[in-house]
């Protein structure tokens, strides 16, 4: 056995410098456990490079080796990191993202619907789901009954939420949300109340 660690400088240099380079690879914050694999790595790749080319420097080369292991592990570690926080923050991002477009889509579905509508009746949903107005204050602006204001409204949103059902926007069984809450959903995603 001492006949092959004599003919081989790359054990004969591992063998002598095993100690200091397991501390050279702790001060790298290496884990106490990682330490043997990464010293095993290192003495393999300058084993099998000493046999293609003679390395002059062995003991400089299982030291460039080692350090270079562990900055490829770091890197590595660091790549998982940097795509397990991306995947969270775009995940929830995309989701966050993916609520704002449906709302805003429905949310201009459900303006356009109101443009097909006769101008009191318009006036009256905008007045009561926008501004928030009373069926009193809204009869009042629009000098007509709280009975006409009313059925109005009624009226109003149906034929809305007949139009978005139409565009695909589902019923509020299918969707969790009623077509009569477009403006106010929508007022609450953008922060608005």
């Amino acid at each position: 056995m001492s006949e092959k660690i004599e003919k081989n400088p790359v054990l004969r240099t591992f063998l002598t410098c095993r100690d200091s380079l397991a501390r050279y690879i702790l001060k790298m914050s290496v884990k106490q456990e990682d330490v043997d694999d990464i010293l095993q790595e290192a003495f393999l790749r300058v084993y099998n490079e000493n046999k293609k080319k003679e390395i002059r420097s062995p003991k400089d080369y299982l030291f460039i080796v080692s350090r270079n292991l562990i900055y490829k592990g770091l890197r590595h570690q660091s790549k998982e990191i940097a795509t397990d926080i991306e995947d969270d923050l775009l995940g929830h991002d995309n989701k966050q993202t993916d609520v704002e477009l449906h709302n805003q889509q429905k949310f201009k579905a459900f303006n356009d619907a109101l443009t097909t509508l006769p101008e009191k009746t318009r006036r009256a949903i905008l007045l009561r789901k926008y501004y928030g107005l009373s069926h009193k204050e809204i009869s009042q602006k629009l000098g007509v009954s709280v009975s006409s204001v009313e059925k109005y409204i009624s009226k109003g949103i149906k034929q809305c939420g007949d139009i978005l059902i139409k565009q695909g926007y589902g019923s509020e069984k299918e969707d969790g949300e009623s077509d009569r809450n477009t403006v106010s959903t929508l007022r609450r995603t953008k922060g608005e109340h």
